[in-house]
């Protein structure tokens, strides 16, 4: 078995390490890959079987004690010339994920990817989609979910997960978070019961809801048209070809959250408690995205239906919060 770095043999144009890097395009996986791949002559077999194995490490590898764990627990069944799904065991990994392309795999997957475990196998091999552009956004809807979930306190990111990976390849971009935003706020108790079409439905009814109800129902004793934002941020801004409107009353949220079809309403409480500040951003009187500020840092832009906003609007958000007061 190889020592706890790149055997001095395997150097850079070492042909095996090439196969490792080959497998994944993501050269944020080329480390990973090329430790599993150095660890026996035979664990490149391993590795263009299951590209997955490169996640091995989580989001570590960078300690000795990291590397020492991975060539104990994954080298050690190489080197008897074990089963691949032993091996992939052997690290917390579903044989199922045997079946993801080294394309498809980018280093976030690594901080989540063993979770998968808690799927039953059948359900599993049934979720991963074939094709590694459909993975990518399967991943990425998987990902979006769990960080959407930490930002709810009440709320564990491993809530519904069985039934966010069975649908999560028919997700639009954007959409998993729209749906944690509801389950947070509503906490339906038979939802993994739901078709996808049931639970877009609901979402739709709920944000129709909340934009529709007034501000007197939550006990804060202000009308729709009170100003709840009372800093000194300015009411219109404009940076590099974006406008940015602040949303400081009842009305302007809801109707904000109507017109870009997301739970920005949800919100109002943090605005009338000053912790946070919500913007419309605008190009040429169109809405191209709402943007949440806590402090001077943007936490949250989303475009219409919560899909990515344009990486220029990003920028201009987070220029735009940098140059506010504290």
């Amino acid at each position: 078995m190889a020592d706890l770095n790149i055997a001095p043999e395997m150097g850079e144009g070492n042909p095996i390490l090439t196969r490792a890097r080959k497998l994944f395009p993501n050269q944020g996986m080329h480390r990973s890959a090329e430790f599993i791949a150095s660890l026996h002559p035979n664990a490149i077999d391993y590795l263009e079987q299951a590209p997955a194995l490169a996640c091995a490490f989580g989001v570590k590898h960078n300690t000795k004690a990291d590397r020492l764990y991975v060539a104990m627990r994954v080298g050690g069944p190489i080197e008897r010339g074990e089963r691949l799904k032993n091996v992939m065991s052997s690290v917390g990994l579903p044989y199922q994920l045997r079946k993801l392309h080294g394309s498809a795999i980018t280093p976030y997957a690594s901080t989540f990817i063993r979770e998968t475990v808690a799927i039953p196998p059948s359900t599993l091999a049934q979720c991963i989609p074939d094709k590694p552009s459909e993975q990518r956004k399967w991943l990425r809807a998987i990902r979006d979910w769990r960080w959407r979930a930490s930002m709810r306190t009440w709320m564990s990111p491993k809530t519904g997960f069985v039934w966010l990976a069975t649908n999560a390849k028919h997700f639009e971009d954007g959409e998993a978070g729209h749906i944690v935003d509801y389950l947070a706020g509503n906490n339906p108790a038979d939802f993994e019961r739901w078709s996808l079409s049931r639970m877009r439905n609901e979402v739709e009814l709920w944000h129709d809801r909340l934009n529709m109800e007034t501000q007197f129902k939550n006990g804060l004793g202000i009308t729709a048209d009170t100003i709840i934002d009372l800093s000194d941020w300015p009411d219109h801004a404009e940076v590099d070809g974006y406008e940015f409107f602040k949303l400081s009353t009842p009305r302007m949220i809801m109707e904000e959250g109507r017109r870009m079809r997301h739970c920005v309403a949800s919100y109002m409480n943090y605005v009338v408690s000053g912790k946070t500040h919500l913007f419309s951003v605008r190009q040429e009187m169109r809405r191209v995205a709402t943007v949440q500020i806590v402090g001077k840092h943007v936490v949250q832009i989303a475009a219409f239906a919560n899909k990515v906003a344009p990486r220029a609007a990003e920028k201009a958000a987070d220029k735009f919060a940098s140059e506010q007061p504290a």
